[in-house]
């Protein structure tokens, strides 16, 4: 079996197709719902936002958990991690959008957590919690199996690089390199 990302995608193809084949290209809500909880799990926003914009009004008005997962890609589209965690915890999710959703959570905060050690010297212990959407003591604990560095007296968190994101980082003569050779290929 391939990776849970490969299983989306496929999922995804699936749904569309459906879409595309529906009598007048309309599918049921809770369909939907999963479709756009896929795209979000994907971080496809660009296409979890024109699937919103096709859906018909009437589909989105009657299912309420439709609305919360356009709430959850709202969050996301801008860039509010806190708002994502917040949509997230707030509704019960069907069967069909739990896993996915759960799953969306996972990614999220990992996600977060490799952009604050790729980004950050040091953070506070209320902002990473909040974008982390735990509380402090849970998002402290969870940074410090890291092997993060935490002052209590500065309420200060210090990421520790790992291997994976000190790789991530080209130096910056790579960097320049890259740079000069897509000037060039954009000027022949």
């Amino acid at each position: 079996m391939g990776t849970s990302t490969e299983v989306a995608l496929s999922r995804i193809a699936i749904l569309e197709n459906q879409e595309l084949e529906s009598p007048k290209g309309i599918l049921p809500a809770e369909l939907y719902c999963e479709l756009l909880a896929l795209y979000l799990l994907t971080n496809d926003l660009a296409n979890a936002k024109f699937l919103w914009k096709r859906i018909p009004a009437d589909v989105k008005s009657d299912s309420a958990e439709l609305k919360a997962v356009w709430e959850v890609g709202k969050n996301a589209w801008q860039q509010n991690f806190a708002g994502v965690h917040t949509a997230l915890d707030s509704y019960d999710w069907s069967e069909q959008c739990r896993l996915v959703m759960s799953q969306h959570k996972e990614n999220l905060r990992e996600n977060c957590l490799n952009m604050i050690a790729g980004s950050y010297t040091s953070v506070k212990i209320t902002y990473l919690a909040q974008i982390l959407g735990l509380d402090k003591s849970t998002a402290l604990e969870l940074v410090k199996n890291r092997g993060w560095e935490y002052s209590e007296e500065k309420e200060i968190v210090k990421p520790m690089k790992t291997k994976q994101i000190m790789e991530c980082k080209p130096k910056n003569e790579e960097h320049l390199e890259r740079l000069t050779q897509y000037i060039l290929f954009l000027e022949t």
